[in-house]
């Protein structure tokens, strides 16, 4: 790395974690989506033993040791998994791990979290799912007019 680039007060600024979580978001931008599934399981069953949702395999009880509980998701609940196919360099135990975990499954799961918040505030859930898979909640960037166009092709069709 030479040396002009750490005077710049984004280099300086910077964390190991969010570098980390950066990297990870870059990498995950170039994957394909089955590749992304195969992250977002291998990062939700990752999570599920940091966060104390499932038990370590082979143990009655949680680990109680945050550091011992992270180094065994890591080997035993695919967190290695995640690491590798993401390009993260890191060791079992690493802290920053786990958020950045969070971060790649907000960022699979918002597209998702969108439709989903689109169908609660208008009501009309079949509807979004329809447009979805018709494609325009994709390049059009106002929903409501999407709507609208919906509605009304449907009602003229019925006169």
């Amino acid at each position: 790395m030479d040396q002009q680039n750490l005077r710049t007060p984004s280099a300086r600024s910077s964390t190991p974690a969010s570098r980390q979580t950066a990297h990870a978001l870059t990498a995950l931008a170039t994957l394909t989506p089955g590749r992304r599934r195969v992250i977002q399981a291998a990062a939700e069953e990752y999570l599920s033993q940091i966060d104390r949702h499932r038990l370590p395999l082979g143990y009655d009880l949680p680990i109680t040791l945050d550091h011992s509980n992270r180094a065994d998701a890591y080997r035993m609940r695919r967190g290695e998994t995640f690491a590798r196919m993401l390009g993260i360099s890191c060791q079992p135990s690493d802290a920053d791990l786990p958020d950045t975990a969070r971060a790649v499954l907000a960022t699979i799961n918002a597209p998702v979290d969108q439709l989903t918040a689109r169908a609660t505030a208008t009501g009309q859930p079949a509807a979004i799912a329809l447009l979805h898979l018709l494609g325009a909640t994709d390049y059009d960037p106002d929903m409501d007019e999407a709507l609208r166009r919906a509605r009304a092709t449907r009602t003229a069709g019925a006169r």
